[in-house]
This record gives structure tokens, C-alpha cells and sequence, in this order.
């Protein structure tokens, strides 16, 4: 039996290893990344290559019928330089390419550092931006570009702020915003699936005790998380109250609001 095509980028990336098995149990994959990769399922098909060029970001959207972008530089310190290529460009290229290959449906990970800013108490519905650095910058950058192509074009745009998806919950700041790969998978089916999606901005977040998400949009759309931060604590879990504001704790975002924030541009 055929199965419909999507496009996983940044596919060696943590989130991308995460969930790619659950992804590859719904969907046949094609994979993408400036890492090597290798085929896991039989139908797996392997892209090599910079999304930021056009010519390989309109090959590997040709014949999907949606994009999962997760590719991405993240790192707390990063420039506003270091973010253009891979975090601006590559996506202009990626809906450029949805839009003239046909493909409709464009599910783009955003982050929680997009609001990283703000104080660390639960948020309303539609926050202020408040991006934490240069990673969080690009990622309201995405976001806007993902709304103007469906505005425009059609494209059925899902955004998801993914808050932290590591395999268990290491402190009391992750346990509010956690999410796991199987709930972040059906989140993705959400924005490849569902018939009335137009362009909606959803928390990948689990079940999370005093969440700072309320998540609210996801929930209109059907979502329905099955795993609790509570039962993912990691062998030696902090809990929020023994944390300092060196661990992040004073901010959404954590040690990303707590860094030194770079030059924006590369020093001559």
C-alpha cells in the first residue's frame, strides 16, 4: 500500500530522532538534514543538503504532501548572523517551494523561546512576544512567514511552540511546558490531518502540572494529550523551588533568558 509522503526536516536533529518512529508508523518519510542520515524504514527516502537554497528545499518538498520543518540553528548564544541561512532563508525557501509544488500543508516548529522572556507564571492564550534571544527571534520570524504564505496562498499552516521534549522531566521549570513524542506526534497529524485547519498557533506541551501554557487552540482542534510531565521525572528531577535564577529559573525560558545575549552581528 502507498502511503502519503511527508517531509521531516531537520531529521537527525534530538526532536527529529524523537520522532521520527512515530512519525514513520503513519506516514512514509522523507528525510532531511545537512547530517548524514540513514533509512530506518523501507520507504524512507534520504535528502542531504542546505534548506536555505531553493533548488534543494523545491526537490525535497516535490511530491509530499506536507512539510514538518523542525531543521533549525538553536543554541542560547547564537547571533542574529549565525541565524539567517539555516532559521530565515530556509524557510522562505520551504513555503516558496510548498507553494509552487502544490503542497499544502506546513507544520513549523516553533519554540517556547519565542515568549522565553516573560516571568515564569502561566500565560493568557496570546502572549506579548518576548523571544529570549536570537534562536527565539528567528522563530517569530517563522511564525509570521508561515501566517503570510496561508494568507496568501492557502498553505494550512500549524504552528507549535514545542516546549521541551527530552525524554524525562529534569526540573520544575521543563515539568510546566514538557512534551512528549507522543504527544507532539499527534499534534503533527493535527496539522496534516485536519480539514479546517487554516493557520492555528498551538504549545507542544503535554499534560504539565501548573502548565504555562494553557493550549487552549490545540484543544479546539482535537488534541488530547496522553502523557503527564508528573510521570517523566528524571533520576535526580529539581523541583522548581530548589532551582536559582543561574538554572533559568526567573523566565519561560530558562538558561536561554539567562545567557549573555551575543553581538547581533559577526565582529571583522
Amino acid at each position: 500500500m502507498n502511503r502519503k509522503r511527508i517531509l521531516l526536516t531537520g531529521a537527525a536533529g534530538r526532536v527529529g530522532r524523537l520522532l521520527r518512529p512515530l512519525l514513520q508508523a503513519r506516514y512514509a518519510l522523507r528525510l532531511c538534514d545537512v547530517a548524514p542520515l540513514s533509512a530506518v524504514a523501507h520507504d524512507d527516502e534520504i535528502i542531504c543538503g542546505d534548506l536555505a537554497d531553493p533548488a534543494v528545499a523545491t526537490g525535497a518538498v516535490a511530491g509530499t504532501i506536507g512539510v514538518v520543518h523542525l531543521a533549525g540553528l538553536v543554541a542560547p548564544a547564537v547571533s542574529f548572523e549565525d541565524t539567517l541561512a539555516p532559521n530565515y532563508r530556509a524557510v522562505l525557501a520551504l513555503l516558496e517551494a510548498c507553494r509552487h509544488q502544490g503542497c499544502d500543508r506546513f507544520i513549523f516548529a516553533s519554540s517556547h523561546h519565542i515568549v522565553g522572556l516573560h516571568a515564569p507564571a502561566p500565560l493568557p492564550d496570546d502572549p506579548t512576544l518576548a523571544p529570549d534571544g536570537f534562536y527565539g527571534l528567528s522563530k517569530a520570524f517563522g511564525e509570521a512567514a508561515t501566517a503570510m504564505y496561508a494568507r496568501r496562498f492557502g498553505i494550512r499552516g500549524l504552528i507549535v511552540r514545542i516546549g521541551n521534549a527530552d525524554p524525562a522531566v529534569v526540573d520544575g521549570r521543563r515539568e510546566r511546558l514538557w512534551v512528549s513524542g507522543r504527544d507532539l506526534t499527534q499534534l503533527i497529524a493535527i496539522g496534516l490531518e485536519h480539514p479546517g485547519l487554516g493557520c492555528e498557533i498551538v504549545y507542544g506541551t503535554s499534560n504539565c502540572p501548573d502548565a504555562f501554557f494553557p493550549n487552549s487552540a490545540a484543544q479546539r482542534l482535537g488534541y488530547r494529550p496522553q502523557d503527564s510531565a508528573a510521570d517523566h521525572h528524571a533520576p535526580g528531577f529539581r523541583p522548581l523551588q530548589a532551582m536559582t535564577a543561574a538554572d533559568g529559573a526567573g523566565h519561560v525560558g530558562g538558561l536561554f533568558a539567562a545567557s549573555v545575549l551575543p553581538p547581533p552581528f559577526a565582529r571583522t
